[in-house]
């Protein structure tokens, strides 16, 4: 219904998705993106882009808002701290040959699975906490570090 809402240009389905979403996507933004301003442009970016692309949730093959909303506001935060002349989302797995699954693979366990379920999953740090019966503080310091690493392998990668 809030989709359907969405494509009619409700501004009270629009406030709604905002409200909903974007404090936890302005989260994970920080972790790839720690300069506040540049942060704030990036969600900026994607909600302005959900919008007006919202009719690209129903053929996109995401269940939830979130996990589409999620996908997006990575690929926009990794094009913020890339060079134009980078590659991002799919590209980078199919160009690549799985660069992404290289740095994936070499985290330690935990950071792995919490990684995993994130950033590829798309779930919430509520959601991993419960699955993994653990506080959400240590998931997290978990997910800090991994992100951490992240963007070490980003700069390491393609500077």
């Amino acid at each position: 219904m809030l989709v359907e809402r969405l494509a009619m240009g409700d501004p009270a389905a629009k406030e709604l998705l905002y409200d909903r979403y974007a404090g936890a996507l302005y989260g994970m933004v920080l972790q790839l993106v720690p300069v506040k301003d540049r942060a704030n442009d990036v969600i900026v970016r994607v909600f302005t882009w959900a919008f007006s692309h919202i009719d690209a949730f129903n053929v996109s093959g995401h269940r939830t808002l979130f996990a589409w909303l999620l996908r997006k506001t990575r690929e926009f935060a990794i094009k913020e701290v890339l060079p134009e002349s980078a590659l991002t989302g799919t590209e980078i797995m199919e160009k690549e040959q799985g660069v992404l699954q290289r740095f994936y693979l070499d985290l330690p366990a935990i950071e792995q699975q919490v990684f995993r379920l994130c950033y590829f999953k798309g779930l919430s740090i509520t959601t991993i906490a419960r699955m993994l019966a653990m506080p959400e503080g240590q998931v997290n310091e978990i997910l800090g570090a991994a992100m951490k690493a992240f963007r070490q392998f980003l700069k390491e990668t393609w500077n």
